[in-house]
């Protein structure tokens, strides 16, 4: 597997059944994995029709599902389209579909929760599911861009870090490295790596340490950001290496928790 790959969606036959084991799906269900074979970390790209649920045991790491469109429901709560919920590691859950649902479910391909990273080892005694809405819990929003957090790994029961961002025109980022494996999921828009093209519904893989540049189209671009633990990014920005979370990026506390 190269260190920047690029899985397109439409080489990637959907199917009725689900291909990861940490859910059971009862009810109607088309799915992709969108993401590399064999990597660290996953990516479903999910249609449930009404009434379809989703369910976890105990035997899956710190995973998270973003609702493209439509909404889901878990203990009577309600994640609309543009949240997400975290389903922290070893918690039994059943989330359900409102009405016909788009998501996008992200994981570790390591059931054990990280242990050794920036942060240490999450907390066991108090884990859950969180329930995030659209204005996540740390943002940026201004006329060049709505970013959010939906975890930024520094919650004590869970080390999942995921970000969504709309550029509603023309980005280019510096070139820079994370310090962790990451899955970039194009939402609208397209993301240009050297001569790779990332389209709607493609995933954009980068491993930890290898340094690239990100180029919009036109138009922009919307995607989520997904890795499993906290990482810091090495920037010529910046003069040493940047966690990469709410308060140490200077966001916005917002805490659209339900």
């Amino acid at each position: 597997m190269s260190a920047v790959d690029v899985i397109h969606a439409v080489e990637i036959e959907a199917a009725a059944g689900y291909p990861r084991p940490t859910v059971e799906i009862i009810g109607g269900c088309t799915a992709r994995l969108v993401s590399p074979d064999g990597a660290t970390l996953w990516l479903v790209a999910a249609d449930l029709a009404a009434g379809t649920e989703m369910r976890w045991g105990t035997e899956h790491g710190d995973e998270a599902v973003y609702v493209r469109s439509g909404s889901l429901v878990v203990d009577g709560r309600v994640c609309p389209a543009d949240g997400a919920i975290v389903v922290e590691a070893g918690v039994s859950a059943t989330v359900t579909a409102e009405s016909d649902t788009r998501i996008v479910h992200v994981g570790p391909a390591e059931s054990a929760p990280p242990a050794n990273g920036l942060r240490g080892p999450a907390e066991s005694e108090g884990r859950g599911f969180r329930i995030v809405g659209p204005d996540g819990i740390w943002a940026t929003v201004d006329d060049t861009q709505r970013t959010r957090f939906f975890s930024d790994a520094s919650a004590p029961t869970n080390r999942l870090w995921l970000l969504a961002t709309d550029r509603p025109q023309y980005f280019e980022s510096s070139a820079h490295s994370h310090s962790q494996d990451e899955l970039i999921h194009v939402l609208r828009g397209e993301i240009r790596v050297g001569r790779r093209v990332v389209g709607e519904g493609d995933t954009l893989w980068v491993a930890a340490d290898r340094r690239y540049k990100l180029y919009s189209g036109d138009d922009g671009v919307h995607f989520i950001n997904y890795r499993r633990d906290a990482s810091v990014m090495t920037s010529p920005n910046y003069d040493a290496p940047l966690l990469e979370a709410g308060e140490s990026t200077n966001m916005t506390w917002v805490n659209d928790t339900r």
